[in-house]
């Protein structure tokens, strides 16, 4: 005799809310040993939840593997937003995890769909028993020293400006504007409410003050950075950050930045903008390129509204 639906269900969201508590305590677990940069949360983590989906959602005749992906999606979703109010995690961390999380989520439901047909055939399945072992073990990636890859990145941006060297370093004593449109993924992080750079002399320390709400109106987290102008030169420009208790620093550790700037003629500069940091998050094939697309996106910007001066808007 088979169960009603609704016991089903009952049994399935009963199952689902442990999954939540367990996912949630292994997280707190991971943060309270500093692991949670690791790979083991943004990887481990979705792994475990994709093999505990794919054991409940057994496919049942007539087999329709379209709608068991939608239902592990749909249930991977619940506990992935289920665990993060839990731990009262604000809205960016939940959408940078969201790609890498549901990206693990459909390469075992793939693997899971290929061995099925592989058996289905009469083929072997060596090969893709070994896929997940490989995930698996790529979420010791930053658990250890030697499961650790490249941290260090520079990016560089250059702009060709109308405007003359001492027209710019005019333009970067004045009052930042704040209310810019940006790039669509610079939009997801806040912006400082607040920057006291008025000046740009060798040894002054100018703060970036930030506020940012974990869940869009409350949950509310303070920070700011100090920058200090440690070389001013005719035609060069270095700071280095000396304090970070921003959102950023979460995720990050910016070292500072270096503007060069070279005369082609009269009235035009070439602008060479460094960004130099260190990268906290594993796994580096998906947090190295989203962090340097996103640097490279905030070094643009500020060539664009920060140091061109503002009577030439964007103009090259």
């Amino acid at each position: 005799m088979t169960k009603p639906v609704f016991q089903v269900n009952r049994n399935k969201n009963i199952l689902l809310l442990v999954i939540i508590g367990v996912v949630s305590i292994l997280i707190r677990l991971l943060m309270e040993y500093n692991f949670d940069r690791s790979a083991l949360l943004y990887v481990g983590i979705p792994f475990l939840i994709a093999f505990t989906l794919l054991f409940i959602e057994r496919p049942e005749p007539p087999h329709n593997w379209k709608r068991r992906y939608v239902n592990i999606i749909i249930l991977s979703l619940v506990i992935m937003l289920g665990s993060s109010i839990i731990l009262f995690e604000g809205f960016l961390c939940v959408v940078m995890f969201m790609p890498i999380y549901f990206f693990i989520i459909f390469l075992m439901f793939l693997l899971e769909a290929f061995k099925r047909y592989r058996n289905s055939k009469n083929q072997g399945t060596n090969y893709v028993h070994l896929l997940p072992v490989l995930i698996l073990l790529s979420a010791f990636e930053g658990v250890i020293p030697e499961f650790s890859f490249e941290r260090e990145y520079e990016v560089v941006s250059e702009k060709i400006i109308s405007a003359n060297i001492d027209d710019i370093k005019q333009q970067l004593k004045q009052p930042i504007e704040l209310d810019k449109s940006r790039h669509w993924l610079l939009t997801l992080f806040p912006m400082p409410y607040n920057i006291d750079a008025e000046t740009l002399v060798a040894g002054d320390v100018h703060t970036i003050n930030f506020r940012y709400h974990r869940w869009f109106v409350t949950n509310t987290h303070e920070g700011s950075m100090k920058l200090e102008i440690s070389e001013v030169e005719d035609n060069y420009i270095r700071t280095r950050f000396i304090e970070d208790t921003s959102y950023i620093s979460n995720y990050l550790k910016l070292y500072g930045t270096e503007i060069n700037l070279e005369a082609i003629d009269n009235n035009k500069t070439k602008v060479t903008l460094r960004i130099k940091y260190h990268r906290f998050l594993d796994p580096v094939w998906y947090f190295g390129p989203l962090q340097e697309y996103a640097v490279g996106k905030s070094a643009q910007f500020l060539l664009d509204e920060v140091i061109t001066p503002k009577h030439l808007g964007n103009d090259t």
